[in-house]
């Protein structure tokens, strides 16, 4: 059985070296809200950057994103060519790695790229001198089971006893909801993550309860503080939010339209006010709700 996360609520932004004005963002929800963790993507631009000024520059909890779908990759084309172009660029697709059998001798070639790239990943961040709080998955690739096995397999070869479970309880009226406000996609995203769950069994720590999938790229003050209200004392919770400055246009790099237009998102700068507003954190205070990261810690 696995190991749990102490009880209280862990708020973690994911796509920290997305971009400087993602991570100034990030930084603004920690320091003036209720933002408690970062995870990293080690496959962009700005990771340098990134470790230089946030990881040694500030004492924000920082765990890995690891990214199939995003960046360049660290092992390279060579080693994973199913994964990559010849430039080295991501190119696999979320919805491909999610529904993958990795049955056939093709499908068991890309898991084995797909533990080269995950490993040279990790690998690189230890490299950096990073000591991760945790990890999770860009696009929750990593809920897929073979590629959940595969990550808790090499996470504690890297000091990481702690992933994120990507399963989100939600109600008949949230779901009436979500379609209400134009986000179908995310309705089926988190019936495919719930469906994919029922196959995993994590044998390192996880929080109890999952918040994220279905408000994805739209998770606004109303849907922060429902969640808040909601959770019971004695649970711990994971809120996966997107908060950031929004990109300029014109600074949009990756190969991806989508990824450029998420990047430059006007939802980046939502997200981030609602974590830093006063009624939000009152809340938190008023329920007696701790703020913690992944790793226990006490915000």
């Amino acid at each position: 059985m696995n190991a749990r996360i102490p009880p209280g609520l862990v708020v973690n932004a994911d796509d920290l070296a997305y971009h400087p004005r993602i991570n100034a963002g990030i930084l603004s929800a920690w320091r003036s809200g209720i933002l408690t963790s970062a995870t990293m993507l080690m496959t962009t631009p700005w990771l340098e950057q990134t470790v230089r000024e946030v990881v040694r520059g500030t004492g924000l909890p920082v765990g890995i994103h690891l990214a199939l779908t995003v960046g360049k990759s660290v092992a390279g084309h060579q080693a994973v060519p199913d994964l990559t172009d010849e430039t080295g660029d991501l190119t696999a697709m979320a919805p491909r790695l999610l529904l993958a059998a990795f049955a056939s001798d093709e499908e068991r070639r890309l898991l084995a790229q797909i533990r080269r790239e995950l490993e040279a990943q990790l690998a690189l961040a230890r490299d950096h001198g990073v000591r991760p709080t945790h990890a999770d998955a860009h696009q929750h690739v990593h809920m897929n089971p073979a590629i959940f096995a595969l990550a808790e397999e090499l996470l504690p070869r890297f000091g990481i006893e702690r992933v994120r479970m990507s399963r989100e309880a939600v109600s008949l009226r949230a779901a009436v909801g979500a379609l209400g406000r134009g986000q179908p996609i995310n309705l089926a995203k988190l019936a495919l993550l719930r469906w994919l769950a029922r196959g995993i069994r994590p044998k390192l720590a996880t929080t109890d309860e999952f918040f994220g999938v279905l408000d994805t790229g739209k998770v606004t003050k109303p849907a922060v503080m429902a969640a808040i209200a909601n959770l019971a004392t004695d649970r711990s919770l994971e809120m996966c939010v997107h908060p950031g400055f929004p990109v300029p246009a014109g600074e949009a790099v990756f190969r991806q339209a989508d990824v450029n237009a998420w990047m430059t998102s006007p939802a980046r700068q939502m997200e981030h006010d609602a974590l830093v507003d006063a009624e939000v954190a009152e809340l938190v205070r008023r329920r007696g709700i701790v703020l913690r990261s992944f790793d226990g810690r006490e915000k």
